[in-house]
């Protein structure tokens, strides 16, 4: 966010406000004027000026509102490019699915803030210091500059902290089936005892800002009506008039602040995750993949610890275990989901994998081949669908919501497919012949090993029953 970025929309800012003041200025002075009956000849100027004011506000305040709305909706199409491809780098997270939503809410609500960044901070914030300069410069009075500094006390104000409650909603969330056995109240009451302090706590929050709010718009009354005594001193009655206007708009500008720097300190509690870290080091091998010395854990958790694998070019292999072996953990690390806390894994050439995390989309078979392979063709698809048993469904038709038209086995032989389609040296494929009958499931298989002659062939599986044909069976503990 340069403030290259921001000067059009200060610049507009500034000049809507300072017409502003000119056009109450003007116009407390014509009719300051008018009172004492002059000829109209001397209030041509001053006719004039309130014209010019009123015209120019109504178009400097359009101006404002287009350049500043410009620039946040480009502001927004930025953020919301980071924020996906921040999620893309940090998802999944090894804590589950419940943090990954709290997080995904943490980068949206994010989002939503950091776009009333220029609005409601930079613009309230620098044109209330600009018109202080330049008050400041023509009456050459110190207290302008004090008033501004007192407006910015709020920096010192912390806002309600959620974290308690929210990580109480988390546990309840996750335990929910445990605690519809075992009894809920213990856990209802511990999360309503939080929901009360967090209430509490945004209550006395709340109470404490309008108290702020009322204090500094009394301190600025305060210190405007100061200079305006100083004012009345050397200026007549005019002049008076004219000031009080001035100092009333000026005022307004103000009052801008103590808002401005809240949502400022909003913005700057915001803490995006850091990217995946990791002790592993990068390297290259000769082989299709190579895993040296490999240490994974969750979070106390340990599924690898010193684990090595090594698979050839073009190699087959099932790597088989038991429900909570690691098998999944295994893809997700070779897919660079996760990273490893300890040790090497090597890649050699582009990965297509099959999961059931994959998300398939609420359109045609056609159009989630488009989605993934922009340029692939019709035939190409249909050999695709055909090396899978799915020759004969209507690439047209939709499939609902995440392939909800389809059964489970028909899900799993569209996922391969799609997989299949992409122009990669490495295959990986997770319970492929999960909801088959072993009639389809061994056909299948034998398809999958005839197309993929040239390919390297991971199988992550419970059942090696049905991948005997595969050179080798890799067993994960």
């Amino acid at each position: 966010m340069s403030f290259k970025r921001f000067f059009p929309a200060i610049v507009a800012n500034l000049s809507a406000a300072l017409s502003e003041i000119l056009l109450m200025a003007s116009s407390a002075w014509l009719i300051a004027s008018a009172a004492l009956h002059p000829p109209l000849s001397s209030l041509s100027i001053g006719i004039t000026l309130v014209r010019t004011a009123g015209i120019s506000r109504a178009a400097l305040r359009y101006a404002d509102r287009f350049i500043s709305h410009k620039i946040i909706f480009k502001l927004l199409d930025d953020l919301r490019e980071k924020i996906f491809l921040k999620a893309a780098k940090i998802f999944p997270l090894k804590s589950g699915r419940a943090h990954e939503g709290e997080l995904l809410h943490d980068l949206t609500v994010s989002a939503d803030l950091l776009k009333d960044f220029l609005p409601r901070v930079v613009l309230p914030l620098s044109t209330a210091a600009l018109v202080m300069i330049l008050l400041t410069f023509f009456l050459r009075e110190p207290l302008l500059p004090i008033i501004f500094l007192a407006n910015l006390i709020p920096i010192a104000l912390k806002a309600a902290d959620d974290s308690d409650y929210r990580e109480k909603i988390l546990d309840f969330n996750d335990g929910r089936d445990e605690l519809t056995i075992f009894g809920t109240k213990p856990a209802i009451k511990r999360l309503n005892q939080a929901a009360k302090d967090f209430g509490a706590e945004n209550f006395k929050i709340t109470a404490r800002q309008i108290n702020f709010d009322t204090a500094f718009r009394v301190l600025n009354a305060a210190g405007f009506f100061f200079m305006l005594l100083k004012v009345a001193a050397v200026a007549d009655t005019i002049a008076l008039t004219v000031w009080t206007l001035i100092f009333l708009a000026t005022l307004e500008i103000f009052a801008q602040i103590p808002p401005a720097i809240r949502t400022w300190k909003k913005i700057r509690s915001i803490k995006l995750p850091d990217e995946k870290i990791s002790a592993a080091q990068i390297s290259t091998t000769n082989h299709a993949v190579e895993i040296k010395n490999l240490s994974f854990k969750y979070t106390d958790e340990k599924i690898f610890d010193d684990f090595s694998l090594t698979i050839a070019r073009g190699e087959k292999i099932a790597v088989v275990g038991e429900s909570g072996a690691g098998k999944t953990t295994l893809l997700y690390l070779l897919m660079k989901l996760f990273v490893p806390n300890l040790g090497t894994i090597a890649i050699n050439g582009k990965i297509a994998a099959a999961t059931f995390t994959n998300y398939i989309f609420s359109a045609s078979i056609r159009e989630n081949f488009k989605i993934l392979h922009e340029n692939i063709s019709d035939e190409e698809i249909f050999s695709a669908l055909k090396l899978c048993g799915l020759e004969n469904f209507d690439i047209n038709a939709p499939i609902g919501e995440d392939g909800a038209n389809l059964s489970g086995g028909e899900r799993n032989r569209l996922q391969v497919a799609l997989a299949l389609a992409k122009d990669a040296e490495i295959l990986i494929l997770d319970e492929p012949t999960a909801g088959l009958d072993k009639n389809l499931a061994e056909k299948l298989i034998s398809k999958l090993i005839e197309a993929t002659k040239n390919r390297t062939l991971i199988v992550i599986t419970h059942d090696s029953n049905y991948f005997s044909e595969l050179g080798r069976i890799e067993l994960v503990h």
